[in-house]
């Protein structure tokens, strides 16, 4: 299990910090706030279409190759905007890094729901979502300290390395792979028929809907902290606030676990994020967007974990691949509408009702979640 999250962190870093260096790269070529989020939809473009095909391979050929050429691709991404500059650079790294990464995150959560017994289950999906904050620190900071050191293209190699270390991992082993127990027939594999499981619809909504909220907040952040003259390495080290709240939260989930029902716990970490989210806008000061990202950090960092391990436990038999997946175009389309639509709004109108726009998003999830 430590090496499946090792190797979630290498790639989970590379895709966090990637958008970042994206970011701010665009930026200094010019960019305004509605590319910068035609960049950020471009993440999620490709796994939108892909998602449920990535969870149906995982489901019928197993988890390792998925993996493996998800990583290929991410470390390709990367490699392109070293080797080449430019926004058509950035274009297609946007595009390879978000193809790698859906059928590496399908695959890696399929295989940490698979291999875990039920008594096991929740602290392992927890173990992988630490993972994930461990990773989401590591790579904005990093790549925020190399940036202003070294420059943009360095940032994008030290992230392709990054890459490599599952691919390396992924070729030296065969072990990594898990197959479903039962593959179902072909009337049974039709989205649809999943989505008309109230269980399975409530959890996809509201996966998508806190993700949307998670992108937003690391999509916009940028763009507000360079307006404010913040440098690269104060804007890696807010995003790592988030990320070290994050952390806290995911390391106390069991304990959280044992004592409410998971719904209830999401329930409580979203409206907390919910009035943080609402008070972000009156921030300029970075001691204040310190703690308040810190804030948002505890809120959000409950969503990933639990609504990985509700999604695995509700899913139909030898389905759970097919699920992540559809959970996952659920988060894809989150993620290419609200960069778009809210680029254009903050062009518009300024930052504070975007952040307000992600205060009822994160309200309207607490309403879902209090019915699951």
């Amino acid at each position: 299990m430590w090496l499946i999250i090792a190797f979630s962190i290498a790639l989970h870093a590379c895709y966090i910090g990637s958008k970042l260096v994206v970011s701010l790269y665009a930026l200094q070529m010019g960019a305004g706030g509605l590319t910068i989020g035609v960049l950020a939809a471009l993440y999620a473009l490709v796994p939108l279409m892909l998602g449920i095909y990535a969870g149906r391979l995982t489901d019928t050929k197993g988890t390792r190759w998925p993996m493996l050429g998800g990583a290929v691709l991410v470390c390709a991404g990367m490699l392109a905007s070293f080797f080449s500059h430019g926004m058509s650079a950035l274009l297609i790294t946007a595009v390879l890094t978000g193809a790698g990464f859906v059928f590496f995150n399908v695959a890696i959560q399929t295989l940490t729901g698979g291999q875990s017994r039920d008594d096991q289950r929740a602290r392992n999906f927890s173990n992988l979502s630490i993972g994930y904050s461990v990773s989401t620190f590591i790579g904005p900071v990093s790549v925020g300290l190399i940036i202003d050191h070294f420059g943009h293209a360095y940032a994008f190699l030290m992230l392709a390395l990054f890459a490599a270390l599952p691919i390396i991992g992924l070729l030296a082993s065969g072990r990594f792979n898990y197959v479903g127990t039962q593959k179902a027939g072909k009337q049974e594999r039709s989205a649809l028929d999943l989505l008309r499981q109230p269980a399975v619809r409530s959890i996809v909504i509201v996966s998508g809907l806190m993700v949307a909220a998670w992108d937003l907040f690391a999509f916009y952040l940028p763009v507000y902290a360079h307006a404010l003259h913040f440098s690269a390495t104060t804007i890696g080290l807010l995003l790592g606030t988030f990320a070290v709240a994050a952390f806290i939260t995911r390391f106390a989930m069991p304990l959280l676990l044992r004592r409410w029902r998971a719904e209830r716990v999401m329930f409580a970490c979203v409206v907390f994020a919910a009035g943080a989210f609402a008070a972000y806008p009156f921030s300029t000061n970075l001691h204040f967007m310190l703690a308040l990202t810190f804030c948002l950090g505890l809120g959000l960092g409950c969503g990933q974990p639990l609504s990985m391990m509700i999604a695995f436990n509700r899913s139909p038999e030898g389905r759970n691949g097919e699920v992540t997946g559809l959970r996952l175009t659920a988060n894809n389309v989150a993620r290419v509408v609200i960069p778009v639509f809210c680029g254009a709004l903050g062009a518009a109108v300024g930052a504070a009702p975007v952040f307000w726009l992600n205060a009822v998003n994160l309200a309207a999830i607490s309403l879902l979640v209090w019915r699951l």
